[in-house]
């Protein structure tokens, strides 16, 4: 039941509000009658209420001002003004500062139960709008941490600042890491866990986390279709100390995880100092998680003792492995083989971690097989031996037998372009052909026309037309038409 509270100076205006609603209608009762400004303040203080009907011009205090005091009491409350014609303009400034609505004197108390009606609907919507927006505040959290982590740019605290706000969710921790664990499947090979019984999995690992690390101050999870991340904050006196608890405690999960179908694999992103820099935690951990076939665990990766340093240090740039694809597509083996040299040797005097190498490697073949894959190119032969040499990458001894066997898989890949070059330009060739041996007898062919047929532009077309012939465009009609008149004069 909504309570009511009905302030005038005149105690028959008061009383007739209060005689001429049907408030049990309205599913209200007049819990308040007060004749000034001051003592309804007052009362507001001691009891909340949900709609004040009050006479704009008070003697102790003028409406607008206790409309800003009455809402500063209780920002939730509907205020509805008793105001007399010549204070039309007076009660809209009242308005604009919060106030619900105003209504002329004399009253008519129909209007005013309309009014009052409109007052409590709204009421409820805004209450049913907070409850939704407490109800969700769990899943705001999700969002706030899932934009975080996987944040593109610098500075998240400037776009997700209010959001921490909002949230009130406690940051002043003196450090903060990242892991994503996942739960692999230990069946037969090429098998598949049923779905339900996976997700039934994904909750018992849930119970078991929350029993580990509820001796840290700060844990929220996150969960994906069969990773689960995990955000710690806690208070330590120093960097090694908080990593050592939290190696400990994961060595602890890994031990009391006992389940014969699934594996539980737990990737360790890097401490940091600062929520904000939780981007790179996560960075970190789904890195060493995404390339443990490459490190001697059995559950546990962790980035930073794996590289002995950051993954962000290690600045080998794009335009690097570019250079490599442009030296691939025009064939130069030297250059090639001088290329892979220098890449090596920068990679080995900036990591000392073998398995570090293996994973820069593979992060230079994905690229060479990414071009091969966007020029529409067969890649079955190069995967089958990167995947015969990965299982004795053990075997290789030097950078140099590394020169050797990269540079042979990019000989492979030009000879692929070559094979596919000759195969598409002598498409185009029986497409242009096919063209100009339908229309040859047209005065107008000109080059722009086949060329716009064969979809190429014209330069393009007379280079390749000559080389895969060996004669020009000009020369092949010449020819033609030639060959035609011969035929017709020998048929007369």
């Amino acid at each position: 039941m909504k309570k009511v509270m009905i302030v005038d100076d005149n105690s028959l205006a008061a009383e007739g509000i209060e005689k001429n609603i049907d408030w049990q209608s309205l599913d209200a009762e007049v819990s308040i009658i007060e004749y000034n400004s001051r003592s309804a303040l007052e009362a507001l203080k001691r009891t909340a209420v949900d709609l004040i009907i009050s006479d704009i011009e008070m003697p102790d205090l003028d409406g607008i001002s206790m409309c800003k005091l009455a809402l500063s009491i209780n920002p939730m409350v509907k205020i509805i003004l008793v105001s007399a014609y010549d204070k039309f303009e007076y009660a809209k400034r009242a308005i604009r500062l919060g106030a619900y609505d105003y209504i002329e004197k004399p009253l008519d108390y129909m209007y005013l139960t309309e009014k009052i009606q409109n007052a409590f609907l709204q009421l409820d919507k805004i209450r049913k709008n907070q409850e939704l927006l407490r109800a969700s505040r769990p899943l705001m959290t999700d969002k706030f941490f899932d934009d975080l982590l996987h944040y593109p740019g610098e500075d998240p605290d400037i776009r997700l600042g209010s959001f921490l706000e909002y949230l009130d969710l406690k940051t002043d921790y003196d450090y903060f890491i990242v892991l994503v664990l996942e739960a692999e499947y230990a069946g037969d090979a090429g098998s598949h866990p049923d779905f339900a019984q996976f997700q039934m999995e994904l909750l018992n690992i849930l119970d078991l986390l929350k029993e580990k690390f509820h001796g840290f101050s700060y844990f929220h999870y996150l969960t994906d279709a069969d990773e689960i991340t995990c955000i710690l904050g806690g208070n330590c006196h120093s960097h090694r100390k908080f990593l050592q608890s939290v190696h400990n405690t994961v060595e602890d999960i890994t031990k009391s995880y006992n389940n014969f179908h699934y594996t539980l694999n737990i990737g360790l992103g890097s401490a940091v100092d600062n929520i904000w820099r939780l981007p790179a935690s996560f960075a970190s951990a789904s890195r060493a998680l995404k390339y443990r076939f490459f490190f001697p665990h059995k559950n546990i990766f962790d980035a930073k003792d794996a590289l002995g340093k950051e993954f962000s240090l290690l600045s080998f740039s794009e335009a690097s492995e570019e250079e490599l694809i442009r030296l691939i597509c025009s064939k130069e083996d030297d250059a090639i083989e001088n290329w892979l040299k220098t890449f090596f040797q920068q990679l080995t005097s900036q990591v000392q971690d073998k398995n570090m190498v293996f994973i820069r490697i593979y992060s230079l073949l994905g690229r060479i097989l990414k071009f091969l894959y966007e020029m529409n190119l067969e890649t079955a032969d190069l995967e089958k031996e990167i995947l015969e040499v990965y299982k004795h990458f053990d075997s290789f001894r030097t950078y140099e037998q590394f020169v050797v066997w990269i540079k042979k898989l990019c000989v492979m890949a030009y000879r692929k372009l070559d094979s596919s070059m000759e195969n598409y330009h002598n498409q185009v060739y029986n497409v242009a052909m096919g063209y100009i041996k339908e229309n040859f007898e047209h005065s107008s062919l000109c080059l722009n026309d086949i060329a716009q047929h064969a979809n190429i532009s014209p330069a393009y077309l007379s280079t390749l037309f000559k080389k895969v012939s060996g004669q020009s465009i000009s020369d092949t009609i010449a020819a033609l038409r030639i060959e035609s008149a011969c035929r017709y004069l020998s048929s007369t």
